[in-house]
């Protein structure tokens, strides 16, 4: 039984308790985070690749690995110029001599793909704080 208990209540307390974790701990977490970037940024990739036209969308989705010996950060992005345009949508446009192009649907791609892997992560440094002895309540 550990002697230890630990409340998290969002990521922030999550990101804190890590913080704390011995430097063989942190070790594990930040190779839980880089793995769950590289693994969204490759099923953003696979899903832009499905509706390829020019391959842009596909080939601008990038990770941006960081941090110390302390903490572990990595960030997904999309740097296409079109990303937002392609993932939000438009209303109806017109053209300057008043020919309409329509409305363009949201796609809906990115986001939930990173959230989906993100509980997935969570989850995974949760265990690595309970390696460690300490209880995690408030899931």
């Amino acid at each position: 039984m550990a002697a230890n208990q630990l409340t998290i209540n969002g990521l922030d307390d999550l990101r804190r308790a890590l913080l704390a974790l011995p430097g063989d701990l942190v070790a594990d977490a930040s190779t839980i985070v880089k793995g769950a970037a590289d693994a969204t940024a490759r099923d953003v990739t696979a899903a832009y690749a499905t509706v390829r036209r020019t391959g842009n969308l596909a080939d601008h989705v990038r990770v941006d690995h960081g941090g110390s010996r302390a903490h572990a950060t990595s960030k997904v992005l999309s740097t296409a110029r079109h990303a937002y345009l392609y993932e939000r949508g438009s209303s109806a446009r017109r053209r300057l001599n008043g020919a309409s192009t329509g409305t363009m649907p949201a796609a809906n791609t990115f986001i939930p793909i990173a959230m989906a892997r993100r509980q997935v992560m969570v989850a995974a440094l949760i265990e690595v704080v309970e390696r460690s002895g300490l209880k995690v309540t408030g899931r």
